[in-house]
């Protein structure tokens, strides 16, 4: 496992990103879990990917969606309320491994991306292209 990061609106909710091999080859998994009363701990839902995934954190303005940082240089956007389990948005700019993403704890309509490619990018969830690139 990657990243793991609580939800900001439910009580013991977590959100795990995870990969097969440390993330050098294989598939990933995106968990949402619930912590029970009596410890343990229940999964809510389960997003594979093709790629490993080395972060994740919430949508600071939906309690359903998180953005995962995928091994093949994409973010995912997932819905928890979606039926089916796929993204429901993709962006893929980054030309190398995406290593993290953080939501915007101020301007909750954007998040950032790092990638192993030596930039940052600039997202709003709306919107299909990113709204900033940062590099050296």
């Amino acid at each position: 496992n990657y990243g793991v990061e609580f939800s900001p609106f439910v009580e013991g909710r977590l959100a795990v990103a995870s990969s097969q091999f440390f993330g050098i080859v294989g598939n990933g998994k995106q968990f949402v879990l619930q912590l029970q009363a009596d410890g343990t701990v229940q999964v809510q839902r389960a997003f594979e990917t093709n790629d490993g995934l080395f972060d994740c954190c919430w949508n600071e303005l939906n309690e359903h969606q998180l953005a995962s940082a995928s091994g093949d240089g994409s973010i995912k956007l997932w819905d928890c309320n979606t039926r089916d389990n796929f993204p429901i948005r993709n962006f893929h700019e980054h030309q190398q491994e995406c290593a993290s993403v953080d939501w915007n704890l101020v301007s909750k309509n954007t998040f950032l991306s790092a990638s192993w490619d030596g930039t940052v990018k600039l997202w709003d969830p709306m919107v299909p292209q990113s709204r900033m690139t940062f590099a050296e």
